[in-house]
């Protein structure tokens, strides 16, 4: 039974997201000596915190700013569909970047403290925690009342091919994001660990049996990473991602089967027998769609723009990732 979200709870109910032991044991054992509050969860990563969050339903996440592969700035994104948790974050040391912090309340934090602050003076500290989840408290009710219903629309979206000769459409940046891919490594089959917890995630949360991360060569197309099927490679001209990357936004095919585009693709006659398809760009600093962040399933369905927002959020982390690490030429 569901809990009634206007009137206060007898505890504020936590999730303690940190990649330390230490820290979890030190947030829980403070927390543990107020009557206010109960932890009712921990968490070392973000993607598994992701999916405690979601079936815990907390009244409060604190959230470690550092923490390997997906960051706890990029957590905020994954959870900021999930307007009633009061999400704060507990970094290292009190905040001084005062963009950064921004940034972080932007993304969703309610409350951004030092894990020292909490040391120096754990009343005060408390006492910022509660005035947050009373505010997070407050606009509960507002909030629900306004998105009760989101409805399911459906982007489907029509790219007029660029083809040069090809049957696909190719970016008019073709060039300079073959030359990306190609110098950062993103066109081989190789797994990395941090692009399967994005797929992993996105499986998760959007109900969609498969996710594929993507990137093409001239003439193939790599799954960089998979969920729900084994990664390997395609024919660059069987790639739904073309029509993904060739645009800025999202790309929805609701019946390959039935789109003279795709009827023909091998995955389409037959195993996987993709029907419906979604996919996001991952989109670099500079501009360039270098890759794709795509749903696909065998069965005709409408894509929600949940989904949609799921995959855009997810795909700007990707490019994050990418845009932070060295090329491989380095």
């Amino acid at each position: 039974m569901a809990r009634d979200i206007t009137d206060r709870p007898h505890t504020w109910r936590v999730v303690i997201v940190d990649d330390s032991r230490t820290i979890q044991a030190m947030l829980d054992n403070a927390f543990s000596k107020r009557k206010d509050f109960k932890v009712i969860g921990f968490s070392g990563e973000a993607t598994t915190a992701v999916e405690l969050i979601r079936r815990l339903q907390p009244d409060i996440v604190t959230i470690d700013l550092n923490m390997p592969y997906i960051d706890g700035a990029a957590l905020l994104r994954m959870i900021a569909d999930m307007k009633t948790v009061c999400k704060i974050v507990v970094s290292d040391a009190p905040l001084k970047n005062l963009a950064l912090a921004a940034s972080l309340i932007q993304s969703g934090a309610a409350l951004c403290l030092g894990k020292s602050d909490l040391a120096a003076n754990p009343d005060r500290f408390f006492a910022q925690v509660n005035a947050a989840v009373e505010d997070v408290r407050r606009n509960r009710m507002l909030y629900l009342g306004a998105n009760s219903d989101f409805g399911d629309r459906t982007v489907a979206a029509q790219v007029p091919p660029n083809s040069g000769g090809k049957d696909f459409p190719i970016p008019i940046d073709e060039k300079d994001r073959l030359q990306f891919v190609l110098r950062n490594s993103l066109a081989n089959g190789e797994r990395e660990r941090q692009f399967d917890l994005v797929t992993r995630h996105v499986t998760r949360v959007t109900g969609f049996p498969v996710s594929l991360l993507t990137f093409m060569d001239r003439d193939t197309q790599w799954i960089k990473s998979a969920s729900g099927l084994d990664p390997g490679s395609t024919p660059r001209e069987e790639a739904f991602c073309n029509y993904t990357i060739a645009q800025g936004g999202a790309f929805v095919v609701a019946n390959a089967a039935s789109d003279r585009r795709f009827a023909h693709f091998s995955s389409v006659a037959g195993p996987p027998s993709i029907r419906c398809y979604a996919g996001y760009p991952v989109t670099t600093r500079d501009g360039i769609n270098v890759g794709a962040l795509c749903v696909i399933d065998n069965r005709v369905r409408k894509v929600s723009k949940q989904v949609l927002d799921q995959l855009a959020g997810m795909a700007d982390i990707v490019a994050e990732m990418i845009d932070r690490r060295p090329p491989a030429d380095a």
